[in-house]
């Protein structure tokens, strides 16, 4: 059950449906237990976070952001098949993009920064 749900959850976030993508990380969270539970904590605040800065509330989103950035960093290259490691760094631009445009460097968010989740390719044997 878990693996489908990640799956739709990356599904729904890389077609830039965030708020969908929340309602799977919430699911995600109910199943979860131990280290799981941080996983989909981190998932949780990634999709909330670009659900945020959809609707222009900037801090809120670069909180969540920062926080699933502090929850994930530590699970390596890969986590239940999904790829933290480019999971990060789209994060961390978009961080950095909602830094500029709240220090006022730029007028408002470079969509094409919006990132793309990725689960790992599994090889069939």
């Amino acid at each position: 059950m878990p693996d489908k749900i990640l799956e739709q959850c990356v599904a729904a976030f890389n077609q830039r449906r965030y708020d969908e993508a929340v309602k799977f990380s919430e699911k995600g969270c109910e199943f979860a237990q131990g280290r799981d539970e941080l996983f989909w904590i981190g998932m949780h605040e990634i999709c909330t976070g670009y659900s945020l800065l959809m609707i222009g509330k900037l801090a809120y989103a670069e909180a969540k952001l920062v926080g699933a950035m502090e929850k994930l960093r530590n699970f390596g290259f890969s986590f239940h098949q999904f790829e933290i490691t480019s999971a990060l760094a789209g994060v961390r631009l978009g961080v950095e993009e909602i830094r500029a445009v709240r220090r006022r460097n730029k007028k408002a968010f470079d969509m094409s920064l919006l990132p793309q989740l990725h689960l790992v390719a599994v090889a069939d044997e």
